[in-house]
């Protein structure tokens, strides 16, 4: 007998509000519960000291980081399946993927790096217009922001630093990020579109405009747009969590191997090309594995709402 949530009789719209509810009550209570841990911790001042990424506790900004993507992302998901899903499992997608799209699907991600590079050396190049001046100030200053934050994290050369960066900014966020924006909002658009793309689009720009790193909307939205496609046509979460893991896993070894000095290519370098050759070879090789494995995969159906 098929358990009875407590929300199962929600019309759509009433799904997607119960998912922003749960996303803001674990956010909150996230956020209080960081913010008395850092208290007892390490002092009130500890919130005034940290104001400047470069200068503040670097343990109490992993502790933070780490315990909101806990609360935004990872337990949402998790808690809204429960609430809403007789089988909650099978709605966020556990199941075990085909081997053989596992591994294409991290072939595909590995040589999209060239391709990502270029993406965002043209999403970086964005001007706005003179009136819209305020607007792009701000959007530096956020980018400019979160990057100082990103290298502060990735600039520690110790392995036990390599091991918290690699949970921190690979296996949290690729967990909690495709359980939250493929599993279940997708999930939940699907039961608002016919057909699968409009789902995919939609959640691909939420998923890329939420991160607010405007300057890399782009590449990160085209990731977004694969990894959709890519849980929908493996019917497993597990394929997009994979090459998310191991995209900002990249990322994370590049700039640990040039910290210790094994490396010549700076973290914020990483996966950047001026060989046009590279970069179609990039494109076509991506292109190639994608169809394969639309062409092998279990296709499902335009209407199916995964519940």
């Amino acid at each position: 007998m098929l358990r009875q949530p407590l929300f199962s009789n929600l019309t759509t719209g009433s799904r997607m509000l119960l998912l922003v509810l749960v996303i803001l009550l674990s956010g909150a209570v996230s956020l209080s519960l960081s913010y008395l841990v850092s208290v007892v911790v390490w002092g009130k001042d500890i919130f005034i000291t940290s104001a400047d990424p470069g200068s503040a506790n670097i343990v109490f900004l992993r502790f933070v980081q780490m315990f909101n993507q806990l609360g935004f992302f990872l337990l949402p998901p998790l808690l809204y399946a429960w609430l809403s899903e007789q089988s909650p499992s099978g709605f966020l997608g556990f199941s075990r993927p085909p081997a053989s799209t596992l591994f294409l699907s991290l072939v595909l991600i590995l040589s999209s790096i060239p391709l990502m590079g270029e993406l965002s050396r043209w999403n970086e190049q964005l001007d706005l217009p003179g009136w819209l001046s305020g607007i792009e100030r701000w959007m530096i200053d956020s980018e400019e922001s979160a990057m100082e934050l990103t290298l502060r994290f990735l600039g520690e050369p110790g392995i036990s630093s390599l091991l918290i960066n690699l949970t921190m900014i690979a296996l949290l966020p690729a967990l909690g990020e495709e359980l939250l924006f493929r599993s279940a909002l997708l999930g939940i658009l699907r039961k608002v579109f016919r057909g699968i793309h409009w789902p995919v689009i939609l959640s691909s720009v939420i998923f890329s405009a939420l991160h607010l790193q405007f300057f890399g909307f782009l590449p990160r939205f085209v990731l977004g747009l694969v990894f959709g496609y890519l849980y929908l046509w493996s019917g497993s979460v597990w394929v997009p969590a994979s090459m998310h893991f191991v995209n900002n896993a990249s990322v994370v070894i590049a700039a640990w191997l040039y910290n210790n000095k094994v490396s010549s290519v700076p973290a914020d370098e990483f996966g950047t090309t001026s060989s046009e050759t590279l970069i179609i070879s990039s494109l076509f090789i991506c292109l190639v594995i994608l169809y394969v494995i639309f062409r092998n995969s279990r296709k499902p159906d335009l209407h199916h709402d995964f519940s």
